[in-house]
């Protein structure tokens, strides 16, 4: 299968704007004037759609297979392959290619399965050339939001070469014992010495294989007490990798939770081994020096004055991590090469301190080195000079200060966070000692009080700033924390020298001596003025935003929800309005993509109104109108978006039904077959074009012209006289359907059928008519009466006196049996034969003949089976005794649904066995099986059968066997029959041989 990754539909480019890249499009159409007329539209209006047209879907697979589309647009209907076939067929090949469907009227359950299918698109042809505009549209949107997607999608795997080419591993995996994995980053086989597919697979389990048994446990209880409190979690430990190695690592990470479930883990493991061996070996180092009472803990080296390696200590060692291999050449060159390819960080300011102090053996120096592992390394060196003045080479002292560098650096960056917390946090801290009565105050504290950075009071002063009304509360609270040891938190107010009153929070701990007495008292103090105000508009805005009537909404800028209240949680069908929070504004509609469009237009443009539908927490839907806009800070930045929701799905289904309906009547009246006027006093208000056509007048011309003026005097009173019956309420109804004579504006007299009904029309009362122009079918019945009676007639006639002709015929025939020779006898067998037959031939024109003159309603009814079947059995073994007509015994006394007539379709079946068999002596076997709402009868021969060729065409007229002696009608009469009773019949081969006639009738009630 072919994936939107593995196959280019067009080209496209990154950088170049959607609605500008050309689309080319693949037209799958069976009728060519339509694509000839899509063809010429996008040629002319829309130079960025290039269209390939072919003639079916089997073109449309051909095609696709040599060239690449960025859409299809297909008919419904077509020979062959139809629409949903094929789209069936691309979606096995290119899942993601845009599909349009293209019907010639609407149809829900061709909607269902093509939606059900995957079509991307369902457009209904329509006429003009609107059609194309709008299909132009679809297939812009489409191809452009397929782009787009695909751009994600290429944006997304940039990102993951990134996370793979950072150092450690990105996993995403399960929470389990075994730590199943769904992703790891390619750094997998750097760290584990395993390919990240083994571990996706579940060839390799990181808990069982890969984490070291020792720390199996406390990495799982770690992680589990992480995922509780929903906190991140960091931790430590050992693993085994490929090749037996023991590392340790550092993972970082966090619980995916969705609806309070975890559904995943995802971080981020590190490396640390060369870390934890260094502050290993640093602890050994530190404890072997303590252990030894070194007098050091510098690392010492000496170079004479060949540069060759007097000393060094093993902390020197240590500290440098030199190879043994190195140290032991005693060469300084090999061990500054050494350092200048592994450790040093700035190596040429090194090399040039060094060479410039052995190029001046009298001086020293002093400076800090900085190594490639972040480690930095205070230096100093001297000259070793004899009693003598011997200069015997240099001493190089080194001494780590990473720690204090960094404690240092640490130090630096909390009092820039302590500053820059105070004066964004507005707040500050202070300290008070009961022994010396000193007061600290940090600057945040000034900032607050509004005095000047040097002003240092004493408590007395602290407390005058307190407003009158909090003064007592604040001497007694900082009382008792003085002698009681108790802390507190208050929220109290000031009041500043320029009389400004603020509100602010101070909170104090109490620090004892060994005594437990009170060494000093320490505390935060903020302002809370802003936050005060704050808090009573949210507690305003907040009843408001829970009282209101309407649905209300507030999410973040990214779409996440962050408070709805209780008419949205009713609205949508939520029990807890928890359940909503955190989730994005686009999972509550039927068109996600919409929702997120509408999120986007909020932010760009502040606000948006229109109707979206939602999907309640049941899964069914509704009809909202939203209302939104953005929240803004002070600044007048945006920070939210807030919505309104009303339910207008009664509202839109009572216009949706009142427009149908509109349009529905419209255009049943202007496209009605019939007819349609109101005639209101007499006169025509209203007419449609159809009636303009039936009578030759304009609707112009109609309108307010008497109806008595198109009916011709023999039907004026009866139009008359219904009318104002129609109109009167005291009166009889009349029929509401009947046949009249109208004249045309050329003079000429028509039937018209007319319906009629009173209405309101504008207030009024009035009569809606229908007339149907029924002219040629009263010729064609009166036509067809004076047929049937004259075939009638000639049926009876010509009937009578055939069988009066053949029974003279027969009877002198078989008078001639006792005066001819032998030869002479089998010859008139054949006469006698053949007259049976005639006789047969008459019945069986009589049947055919009432089944052609019937009034074209079957009267069907219920049939006993048994003696109706049982008779035409007993009649044919007398017409045939040289023949077996054998009939499963007993016959089920049951009803079917039929006429008089059916015993013609057991006469036709049996005499079709007898006569139709080359057998000396004919076997016919007929089988009745009865079923829940239907019999079978089956009438079995042993003679020729049927070819298959002719089992469709055996029941028309005029068909009969080879060297039949038939007349071709007695089967056409049984199809004719059987299919009046709402039956069936079909031929099969009987087993071994001949032919099994089989009739399935309806079973009476």
């Amino acid at each position: 299968m072919r994936t939107a990754m593995g196959r280019s539909y067009g080209s496209t480019s990154l950088s170049r704007p959607l609605a500008e890249e050309p689309i080319s499009v693949l037209h799958v159409d069976d009728e060519p004037d339509f694509a000839e007329t899509a063809a010429d539209f996008f040629e002319q209006r829309q130079a960025r759609i290039d269209i390939t047209a072919v003639g079916s879907a089997t073109e449309g697979l051909e095609y696709l297979s040599e060239a690449d589309v960025d859409c299809i647009v297909s008919d419904y209907r077509m020979a062959g392959m139809d629409g949903l076939e094929f789209l069936e067929a691309v979606r096995e090949e290119y899942p993601d290619l845009p599909y349009i469907l293209l019907t010639g009227k609407g149809n829900e359950d061709v909607a269902s399965a093509a939606i059900s299918k995957g079509v991307t698109e369902y457009l209904q042809k329509k006429p003009g050339a609107d059609q194309f505009s709008v299909l132009a549209n679809r297939i812009e949107n489409v191809v452009d939001q397929t782009r787009a997607e695909r751009r994600l999608e290429e944006s997304q795997r940039r990102f993951q070469t990134l996370l793979d080419n950072v150092p450690g591993i990105v996993y995403r995996g399960h929470n389990d014992r075994g730590w199943p994995m769904r992703f790891l980053s390619d750094d997998c086989v750097e760290l584990t010495g395993y390919e990240p597919s083994a571990l996706v697979d579940g060839d390799v389990s990181y808990g069982r294989d890969i984490i070291h048994e020792d720390d199996r446990d406390r990495v799982w209880e770690v992680v589990q007490d992480a995922l509780s409190s929903h906190d991140p979690f960091r931790i430590e430990y050992r693993i085994r990798t490929a090749d037996g190695t023991e590392k340790w690592v550092r993972e970082q990470g966090q619980g995916v939770f969705e609806d309070g479930d975890v559904v995943a883990l995802e971080g981020f493991i590190t490396d640390v081994t060369a870390r934890k061996q260094s502050q290993r070996q640093r602890e050994f180092q530190s404890s072997l020096l303590e252990a030894k009472m070194e007098a050091t803990i510098d690392g010492l080296l000496v170079i004479d004055e060949d540069r060759t390696v007097a000393s060094y200590n093993d902390q020197f060692v240590e500290m440098w991590e030199v190879p043994d291999e190195v140290i032991e050449t005693k060469s300084d060159e090999a061990l500054l090469d050494w350092a200048v390819d592994n450790k040093l960080a700035e190596p040429e300011d090194f090399l040039t301190l060094v060479e410039d102090l052995y190029d001046h053996p009298d001086r020293t120096s002093r400076d800090e080195v900085r190594l490639t592992d972040g480690r930095v390394f205070d230096r100093y060196s001297a000259p070793v000079v004899g009693d003598d003045g011997t200069n015997y080479g240099r001493l190089w002292v080194f001494r780590d200060i990473t720690e204090r560098t960094e404690y240092e650096r640490e130090l630096e960056r909390q009092e820039f966070l302590f500053s820059r917390v105070q004066e964004i946090a507005s707040i500050g801290i202070w300290e008070y000692d009961p022994q010396s009565g000193e007061l600290i105050w940090s600057d945040g504290i000034r900032r607050i009080h509004g005095v000047d950075d040097d002003y240092e009071p004493t408590l007395a002063e602290g407390i005058d700033f307190y407003h009158p009304d909090d003064r007592d509360e604040i001497e007694a609270t900082v009382t008792r924390a003085i002698e009681e040891c108790e802390g507190f938190n208050r929220e109290l107010r000031i009041v500043r020298p320029d009389g400004d009153v603020r509100n602010v929070r101070t909170w104090g701990e109490v620090s004892t001596d060994e005594h437990g007495a009170t060494e000093v008292i320490r505390g935060v103090f903020q302002d809370i003025t802003d936050r005060k105000e704050r808090e009573e508009q949210l507690q305003t805005y907040e009843y408001v935003f829970e009282s209101a009537l309407s649905a209300l909404a507030i999410a973040g800028l990214d779409g996440e929800l962050r408070s709805v209240n209780a008419a949205f949680c009713e609205m949508w069908g939520y029990e807890d309005c928890e359940d909503l929070l955190s989730q994005s504004v686009t999972d509550f509609w039927t068109e996600p993509e919409a929702a997120a469009n509408v999120v986007d237009a909020i932010r760009e443009t502040g606000r948006w109104e229109g109707g979206l539908q939602g999907v309640r927490e049941d899964g069914t839907t509704f009809d909202t109108y939203c209302s939104a806009s953005t929240v803004t800070d002070d600044d007048g930045d945006p920070i939210a978006l807030m919505s309104s929701f009303v339910d207008v799905t009664e509202r839109n289904r009572h216009e949706q039904k009142l427009a149908e309906e509109r349009e529905k009547y419209a255009t049943l009246v202007e496209q009605s077959h019939d007819g349609i006027a109101i005639i209101q006093d007499g006169a025509f208000v209203f007419v449609n074009s159809r009636l303009s056509d039936i009578v030759g007048y304009e609707e112009s011309d109609l309108l307010g012209m008497p109806i008595i003026d198109l009916i011709t005097p023999k039907s004026r009173e009866l139009v008359q006289k219904r009318h104002e019956q129609r109109l009167d309420p005291g009166a009889d109804d009349p029929p509401s359907q009947y046949t009249l004579t109208f004249e045309t504006a050329d003079g000429r007299e028509r039937v018209g059928e007319v319906s009629a009904a009173v209405i309101q029309y504008e207030g009024a009362p009035a009569v809606l008519t229908s007339v149907r122009d029924v002219t040629e079918r009263q010729q064609y019945e009166d036509e067809l009466e004076r047929v049937n009676e004259e075939l009638e007639v000639l049926n009876r006639v010509v009937r009578h006196d055939i069988r009066n002709d053949m029974t003279v015929i027969l009877g002198w025939a078989e008078m001639l049996g006792e005066h001819v020779d032998d030869d002479g006898k089998e010859r008139l067998e054949t006469i006698l034969t053949g007259g049976k037959h005639v006789v047969e031939l008459t019945e069986i024109a009589r049947d055919y003949v009432e089944t052609l003159t019937g009034d074209g309603a079957v009267d069907v009814k219920p049939v006993q089976l048994d003696p109706m079947l049982r008779n035409e059995i007993m009649l044919r073994r007398e017409a045939y005794p040289d023949a077996d007509i054998v009939v499963e015994e007993p016959i089920p006394d049951v009803g079917v649904q039929a006429n008089e007539m059916l015993s013609s379709v057991f006469r036709n079946l049996l005499n079709n066995a007898v006569q139709h068999n080359d057998k000396d002596r004919p076997v016919v076997e007929v089988t009745i099986r009865e079923r829940a709402d239907e019999v079978e009868v089956t009438v079995a021969d042993n003679g020729p059968g049927v070819p298959e060729s002719q089992r469709e065409t055996i029941f028309g007229k005029g068909e009969m066997g080879l060297d039949s002696g038939g007349t071709g009608i007695g089967l056409y009469l049984v199809h004719t029959l059987v299919k009046q009773y709402g039956g069936d019949v079909r031929v099969e081969d009987n087993d071994p041989e001949g032919a099994a006639f089989t009739v399935t009738l309806p079973r009476a009630g």
